[in-house]
């Protein structure tokens, strides 16, 4: 079995790193409507909410050219304010055999010095797959569009 690899970077928050993991915790179905720019739709497919161990089926567009579908768990890792999204099928997989997001947020309060890491670990499906370095700046974007978004609402 291939060697799961991993790339990641950080933002620096203006808002309250709780407010931010809060947003993604509990309000991630907000964002087709917040930003519909970049996600066409989202469903609930196992569970009653975005909460530990449900499953969500999502349709997206980073602007690589078409829309993206992928069905996804949410893992919830509340000491750590960390979640972890877990791919379980859909469009990646034609490039991976395994690709999870996972932000885990530091808390530093109203004072400026909060932060979310932003990781992806992946599997790729063959050794001529680039590493999903186009998803890890979108991940940045749009850690920078909802910290925005937070500080104005």
């Amino acid at each position: 079995m291939a060697q799961i690899a991993k790339i990641s970077d950080q933002v620096q928050l203006k808002c309250c790193g709780k407010k931010f993991y809060d947003f993604f915790k509990n309000k991630m179905d907000h964002l087709p409507r917040v930003f519909p720019q970049y996600f066409e739709s989202y469903k609930l497919v196992e569970g009653n909410s975005l909460t530990h161990g449900s499953v969500s089926f999502w349709k997206y567009d980073f602007g690589f050219g078409s829309s993206i579908e992928v069905k996804m768990k949410v893992l919830v890792d509340e000491p750590n304010k960390t979640i972890i999204y877990e791919c379980l099928e859909g469009d990646l997989f034609k490039d991976f055999d395994i690709f999870n997001v996972k932000i885990k947020v530091n808390d530093g309060g109203n004072n400026g010095n909060s932060s979310v890491n932003w990781c992806l670990e992946y599997v790729k499906a063959n050794e001529n797959v680039d590493p999903p370095n186009n998803y890890l700046q979108f991940g940045l974007k749009l850690c920078k569009n909802v910290d925005a978004f937070l500080g104005n609402n």
